[in-house]
This record gives structure tokens, C-alpha cells and sequence, in this order.
């Protein structure tokens, strides 16, 4: 126990030596770092100063441009008043100098105002007539300079430009009314340019062999047409190939650019794009039709081979294969039966061959009967999406109910167009079966009756 305390008291005075002899660094390092203080405040203490110095000399500078500045903004005032009334007094004397100018321009003055709306109307012709294609820009250019010339009205037009402005006017009423062929540029659908014969009718339409154009002013070519007016395209050729004489020719009279009448006619939808307003009931009774023309195809050629045999083989000759045929044969087979007997057997054969010569008539003429009823279905669906149509947008815009009227139309056509033709080729079927079986009713009945004329002999 006591050696216990001997080394604890030991360890304490150790500590407490090494302790003091850490103190004279401790206090070393405190001095430094005052002295690090000082030396940091006495360099900011300088910096501050030169910002200062620098912020005083930037501060003076400052001031001789704002006052420099001043001194420019009054001078460019006093120019700018001295400018403004300048101009005021100027504007007085050309409003006294314009008076003085009418009044001894006199009558002169209205060949001013004359002369610029003849220009200027002309010109907005001309940069759209279809003679442009042919006569080029230049009278345009033309046009449009002596009009601006003439709405300054600081000087008359010359007489060479007075005469040419009659020339341009004179030279397109010329072309209204007579057709001439040249070489022109034409722009197809693709957008590819190439140079063609184009032969222009009046100021109405310009044409291609097949083919109607329209002008372009931006370009100042001729361009072909989205869509054609087929039916009226024999017409351009027959004018292309002929330099004498008259042929007959479909032209647009709507306006001298020949674009309102021809436009609307060239997007009016083919007969197959109307089919497509019809939608699935449409094609439905489109299916129908092509279905009841295969059948009277097929069973018109069986039933008119059928109607030739039987005649033949009615005559005397032996043809075989045939329903007449087939009915001697069963009277040859029964020739020593009674008269009841022989009947019978006939009348099944009849029978026999009346289904097979009826084939195909019962669905012809069901297709006739379907085919409108599917019509009107296709019109009830059509006026319900009109009706909804005018609930969803109003009555303003007629196209949102175009889509329904064209259905209900379109479906009543096809059903009409199918019910029809179908009702014909119903009736020819028909009358070819019942002319064989006639023929089969007439010789059973004429072989009953030499039997039974046998039977009583």
C-alpha cells in the first residue's frame, strides 16, 4: 500500500515539471500572433487608403464627364430648336409652294390624279392577268414607277410614256380576245420548272397539251393545276394541235384570270371520293352489288347455254347433258308404265331440275330488297351525325355538317344504284328459267299424252 502511494506522488511531481517547462513556448506563440495582428492592420490600414485616393481621383474624373455631357446635351438642344423651327418654316413655305403649284398647274393638276389611278389599276390587272405569263414583268415595272411618279405630282409623264401606257393597254385588249401559242415557263405539282408550249385563250385560261394552267405572279410562270376538270380535257388538246379553224373548248368566263369557276369545279370530289362518305355502309352495299353482278354473270351464262340446249334438243337433235335430256331419259326408263306413273316421275324430275335452274335468282333479288333498306339505314346515321354536329359547333359553318348530309346521301345513291340493277338482273334470270322450264312443262306434258293416247289403244 505505501509503495502504491510513493509511485503515485511521483507521477503527480513529474507532471507538474513537465508542465512548467511548457509555458515559455505558450507565451511566444501569443506574441507572435499579436504581432501577425498588427502587421495585418497596418496593411489594410494602406489599402484603404489607396481605394480612397483611387475613388477621389475616379470621383473628379466622373465629374468632368457629367459636366462635358451637359454641355453636349444643350448644344444638340439649341441645334435641335433651331432645326424644329426651320422645319416649321419650311413646312409653311411648302404648304404656300404647293398652293402655288396648283394653282398654275390649273386643269393640269387632275392629269396627276388621272393618270395615277389609270397606272395603278392597271398594274394590279396585270400582275395577275394571264397574258403576264406571255408579255413578261417590264410593263409591271413600268407601271409602277409612272404611278409613284404621278402621286408625287411634281412632274407630268412624258409622251413616250403616255404612248407606251396606251401601247400596254391597247396590246391587252388585243390579247382578250384572241388565242395564241408560245413558249413559256410551266411549274408542275412536283415543283420542277421546264419551258413548254402553252397556248393562252383570251385573258381566260392558258393550257398545255392535257393540261389547264394557272399564272403565278410571284414567279411569273405558269403552273399546273392540282387537280384537272377531266371531262373537259379533250378540249386542250384539240386547241393545242389546231392553228386554223374552230374547235370546242371549255373556258372559266368568272374573271379574267380564269380561277373561281374552274377552282371550284376542280375540288368538288370524284364519284369514288363520294363513295367514301358512305363509310362501312357504303362499302357494304358496294359488296352487295359486286355480289349480285357475279352471280347474274355466272348463272346467266348457265342459264342461256341452258335455254340454247333444251331448245335444240326440243327440236330433234340430241344434245345430252341437259335437263330436257334428262327428262327423256326418265320417260324412255317408264315407257310401259300407266299414265299416273309416268306423270309422277316426270313432275319429280321437273321438280328436280327447277331447283337447279332457280339457283342463285332468290339472292339476286334479295340484294335488290336489301340494298335500299341499307340506303335509308345509312341515311338515318348520316342525319344523326349532322344533328350532332350542329349541337357540338351551331349552324354557322356548313362544312361541320357536310360530313353527315354527304353520308346520308351518298348511302341512298348506292342503295338506289345496287336495288336497281340488281331488280333487272333479277328479272332476266328469271325469264331465262322460266322459258326452260316451260319447255320442260311442255314436252312432259306432250309425252304424257302420247302415253296415255298408247295406254288407250
Amino acid at each position: 500500500m505505501k509503495t502504491k502511494l510513493l509511485i503515485l506522488i511521483f507521477a503527480l511531481s513529474s507532471s507538474l515539471i513537465f508542465s512548467q517547462e511548457d509555458k515559455p513556448d505558450t507565451a511566444l506563440s501569443l506574441e507572435q500572433l499579436l504581432e501577425l495582428v498588427q502587421q495585418g492592420k497596418f496593411a489594410e490600414s494602406e489599402e484603404a487608403t489607396e481605394r480612397e485616393q483611387k475613388f477621389a481621383k475616379e470621383r473628379s474624373r466622373q465629374a468632368t464627364l457629367l459636366a462635358n455631357a451637359k454641355a453636349e446635351r444643350a448644344r444638340l438642344e439649341a441645334i435641335a430648336t433651331q432645326l424644329e423651327t426651320k422645319f416649321e418654316a419650311n413646312d409653311a413655305k411648302l404648304v404656300v409652294l404647293e398652293e402655288q403649284l396648283k394653282t398654275r398647274l390649273g386643269s393640269l393638276y387632275e392629269t396627276f390624279g388621272h393618270l395615277q389611278g389609270v397606272t395603278s389599276d392597271t398594274q394590279q390587272q396585270f400582275e395577275s392577268a394571264v397574258t403576264s405569263g406571255q408579255f413578261g414583268k417590264d410593263r409591271e415595272i413600268f407601271l409602277k414607277d409612272l404611278s409613284r411618279r404621278m402621286g408625287e405630282g411634281i412632274s407630268l409623264a412624258s409622251v413616250q410614256e403616255l404612248e407606251r401606257l396606251w401601247y400596254e393597254l391597247q396590246r391587252e385588249l388585243i390579247a382578250s380576245g384572241n388565242v395564241q401559242k408560245f413558249t413559256a415557263t410551266v411549274v408542275d405539282n412536283e415543283g420542277q420548272t421546264s419551258e413548254q408550249n402553252v397556248v393562252r385563250i383570251g385573258n381566260f385560261n392558258a393550257v398545255t397539251e392535257g393540261e389547264y394552267l394557272t399564272y403565278l405572279p410571284a414567279r411569273g410562270a405558269y403552273e399546273t393545276l392540282p387537280r384537272q376538270p377531266g371531262r373537259y380535257l379533250g378540249g386542250t388538246y384539240d386547241v393545242h394541235d389546231t392553228s386554223t379553224g374552230f374547235v370546242e373548248f371549255a373556258i372559266d368566263p368568272t374573271g379574267p384570270q380564269g380561277g373561281a369557276l374552274l377552282t371550284n369545279l376542280i375540288s368538288l370530289p370524284s364519284f369514288f371520293e363520294q363513295i367514301q362518305y358512305g363509310r362501312i355502309t357504303g362499302y357494304t352495299i358496294i359488296l352487295l352489288f359486286l355480289l349480285a353482278t357475279g352471280i347474274f354473270g355466272w348463272r346467266t351464262y348457265i342459264l342461256f347455254n341452258l335455254d340454247k340446249n333444251v331448245k335444240k334438243e326440243a327440236s330433234g337433235s340430241k344434245i345430252g347433258n341437259n335437263p330436257l335430256s334428262r327428262i327423256f331419259d326418265i320417260a324412255d326408263k317408264n315407257k310401259g308404265a300407266d299414265v299416273e306413273t309416268l306423270e309422277l316421275k316426270l313432275a319429280e324430275q321437273i321438280l328436280v331440275e327447277r331447283a337447279s335452274i332457280d339457283t342463285g335468282i332468290w339472292l339476286v333479288r334479295l340484294i335488290s330488297v336489301v340494298a335500299p333498306l341499307l340506303g335509308l339505314f345509312g341515311t338515318i346515321t348520316g342525319m344523326i351525325n349532322t344533328f350532332q354536329a350542329i349541337t357540338l359547333f351551331g349552324t354557322g359553318d356548313p362544312k361541320t355538317m357536310a360530313n353527315g348530309i354527304s353520308e346520308a346521301l351518298v348511302t341512298t345513291m348506292l342503295g338506289l344504284m345496287t336495288a336497281i340493277p340488281a331488280t333487272f338482273m333479277a328479272a332476266i334470270m328469271a325469264n331465262y328459267a322460266k322459258n326452260i322450264l316451260t319447255v320442260l312443262e311442255e314436252q312432259s306434258t306432250g309425252m304424257i299424252a302420247v302415253a296415255s293416247e298408247e295406254n288407250k289403244a
